[in-house]
């Protein structure tokens, strides 16, 4: 059915805390409620079973309580000098408020503690954790019912077992092509390109290369033609099977890693974007591929990976490697980049068709993935929301209602004047529906989603994996491990038998359940918050850019009137005193973001015939200029001695961009528009601030006459004046 639900339907604001603990006493209501009833539960279980601890023994234990409070006294005004994620000055790091419902859920499944590895330990939340797993696969364009998903620890263990499960699913022909030798010579299945071939007759190459769906289903096309085209027995051809796939000496899971290299002697190859996060690497190196193995693809200007150069780098692979997985990137860490999903799956269409060859194709949203809501509940799209099956005039049908969902209900008020914000990339728009197109998707719910951490999730576009990944453990659950079945699709009613991780909190699935039912994955639900979120970003942004044109009008006037040069906000940060204007700057966004991280560099400028250009400076002090700008709008670690956060008026994060990740002609443009020489970034790397505009009540606080990012660009403003009269 049709999403016909409203915006109006789903009241943002009332998803949150507040800022000022708006939603305060409801919140306190409803822990309250928790607690009660969960005490309450405690109580009505075998009511006439004796009270254990006495009246008399509770009052005994008063000092020990006034301890307890002491010490509980001690954390709480620790924790005052945490930073203040909830507010909206805080643009620093991945991590803002949560949603109400997810605090809520959290709290409650906490009291009630269950172990996820098994739903003996956890006969509740098991089935919560499996039914968010339908609901984040129906998100990413899955269909719910063949994907499998479920709930890790973060984005490391997501990315981890993907690659894990690909490792395994890569090994499996070369397991049926012995079992085929001995029992079946004449199985015929579809290579790479699309070809019939006898899986006897296939080189190492030609199965190492093999569609991942294809050597996901190729146990069940096996046993089906056993049975079916040999007449033999379906239960004796399963347990045939399963006992091949156990004792064959390709079993990675069982014999190692180096017991399929060392006999089809080929190495492994990862290849992701240069700008992935740097757990790809310790993926490679737990797997025994060894971090050696990850090639990393230059980016292109907009730090999205150039699929040019992986194509290239595919073409010169040597006989003796080949592609482990290929990993796009939705929401790079540092940049928020969106690779072009879409450029990379039509690229393993054209390798697969052309040279035979495919692979595990594994998509990293860790930070991105839930930006995805902004593409559910469009009800004209139906069907359409395929990628492949888009026409240039289909894309322009669909472009359009995600460019009014990102667009801000009124005009924005920039520091140069008003401005239309929209968010119509048609490649970032490709790239999220492709993710449909893709065998593995990891997302971080305590990101994006605005769900306490810790709560990662994996999705598997073919819930056939988990006949690949059982591990058996009689304590903990009955699930045998192999294919039981060739016709009907695998009931997945666990969760432990099939993933890395054993113990894990049954809180998570319950503030993921909470929050993804009351705050539906769609665009008039959670993508309610994404949009703020992306549009917040995009109006910094302009602000950022805005910035130089707002400072030469305000110096002059500084100038003419021999005013001291303090700024309009009422700060007297930064001001000389001096009855002169100050040392001209502006701040050099480098890219127009893809998601909803700004990251920018504040370069000193001089007028030169009453225009302001460039000042020349080395880089060693543009770097100082921007280390400083960061240490003043941040607090020191505890390693340098405790400080409170309330005499920051704002937060940032930052960055630096070295030649070991991004090499000087990637970054050619950006060194050129900051005058930088390609030498000297490769000596010095180059220091960058980091903004994630990701708190969802921007829009809120604009309606009250707060704009916390004009403010946040004011205050910078006056922190980058003081930074550079010093320096």
């Amino acid at each position: 059915m049709p999403d016909t639900s409203t915006p109006s339907d789903f009241p943002l604001a009332a998803w949150f805390l507040g800022p000022k603990a708006e939603y305060g006493p409801a919140l306190q209501d409803w822990l309250a409620y928790i607690v009660q009833d969960y005490l309450h539960w405690r109580r009505n279980y075998f009511p006439t079973d004796p009270v254990i601890i006495s009246r008399e023994s509770r009052r005994e234990h008063a000092n020990w309580q006034d301890n307890l409070n002491t010490q509980l006294d001690t954390i709480l005004n620790s924790l005052k000098a945490d930073y203040p994620f909830y507010s909206p000055r805080y643009i620093a790091h991945m991590t803002s408020e949560q949603t109400i419902p997810s605090i809520l859920g959290y709290f409650a499944g906490m009291l009630y503690n269950p172990n996820n590895v098994t739903d003996e330990a956890a006969p509740v939340t098991v089935r919560l954790e499996l039914e968010v797993g339908r609901m984040v696969s129906a998100m990413l364009g899955y269909s719910p019912h063949r994907a499998w998903a479920h709930i890790c620890s973060g984005g490391t263990i997501a990315n981890l077992e993907a690659l894990w499960v690909g490792r395994m699913a890569q090994c499996m022909p070369f397991i049926l092509r012995d079992y085929a030798k001995r029992c079946v010579p004449d199985f015929v299945i579809k290579t790479a390109s699309g070809h019939p071939a006898r899986l006897t007759d296939l080189s190492p190459h030609e199965l190492i290369g093999l569609r991942p769906n294809q050597a996901i289903m190729m146990t069940r096309q096996l046993a089906r033609f056993e049975m079916k085209g040999h007449g033999r027995d379906p239960l004796a051809v399963l347990a045939d099977i399963n006992r091949a796939v156990r004792e064959s000496p390709f079993n990675v899971k069982l014999r190692g890693f180096d017991a399929l290299t060392s006999v089809i002697g080929m190495r492994p190859v990862i290849f992701v974007s240069a700008a992935a996060h740097y757990c790809i690497k310790k993926v490679a190196g737990v797997l025994g591929y060894g971090e050696d193995c990850v090639r990393l693809v230059p980016v292109t200007s907009q730090f999205r990976v150039d699929v040019g150069a992986m194509h290239d780098a595919i073409e010169h692979l040597t006989p003796s490697e080949y592609i482990a997985a290929v990993v796009g990137v939705v929401g790079t860490t540092e940049e928020g980049a969106v690779d072009p999903i879409h450029d990379i799956v039509l690229m393993r269409d054209a390798l697969s068709k052309a040279q035979n060859r495919s692979f595990w194709l594994h998509v990293d949203a860790a930070w991105g993935g839930y930006i995805r809501s902004l593409f559910c509940g469009h009800a004209h799209l139906g069907e359409q929301e395929k990628l492949l099956s888009l026409t240039p005039h289909d894309f322009e049908a669909v472009r359009m209602p995600f460019t009014q969902a990102i667009n801000a209900p009124h005009p924005i008020d920039a520091l140069s004047g008003s401005e239309h914000i929209s968010w119509d990339d048609p490649d970032v728009i490709k790239a999220f529906l492709a993710l449909s197109a893709t065998d593995s998707i990891a997302l971080d719910p305590h990101k994006m989603g605005y769900v306490p951490y810790p709560a990662g999730i994996i999705a598997f576009k073919s819930g056939l994996v988990t006949e690949l990944m059982t591990q058996r453990a009689q304590y903990i659950s009955d699930e045998q491990e192999g294919v039981h079945s060739v016709e009907a699709m695998t009931e997945v009613n666990a969760v432990g038998p099939y993933i890395l991780e054993g113990s894990k909190p049954g809180a998570a699935a319950t503030a993921c359940w909470l929050a993804h039912t009351t705050i539906p994955l769609n665009v008039h639900g959670h993508g309610q918050i994404v949009r703020v979120s992306v549009w917040g970003a995009k109006r910094l942004y302009r602000y950022l850019n805005a910035h130089q044109g707002r400072f030469a009008e305000h110096e002059r006037v500084c100038a003419a009137s021999g005013a001291a040069g303090a700024d309009s906000g009422g700060s007297t940060t930064g001001g000389t005193g001096s009855g002169q204007a100050a040392e001209p700057f502006t701040f050099v966004p480098i890219v127009e973001p893809d998601t909803n991280i700004v990251c920018f560099v504040c370069v000193p400028l001089a007028w030169q015939a009453s225009e302001l250009r460039l000042r020349p400076v080395s880089l060693p002090v543009l770097n100082a200029i921007n280390r400083r700008i960061h240490e003043e709008l941040d607090i020191p670690k505890a390693r340098r001695g405790m400080q409170t956060p309330y005499a920051k008026e704002y937060f940032v994060s930052r960055t630096k961009f070295e030649r070991s990740q991004y090499s000087s002609q990637s970054l050619e443009a950006l060194l050129e528009r900051l005058g930088i020489v390609a030498t000297d970034y490769d000596a010095h790397g180059l220091i960058v601030l980091r903004a994630t505009v990701m708190n969802p009540l921007y829009d809120t606080a604009r309606g009250a006459g707060m704009d916390y990012l004009a403010g946040f660009v004011q205050h910078l403003h006056n922190v980058a004046r003081f930074v550079i009269e010093r320096l």
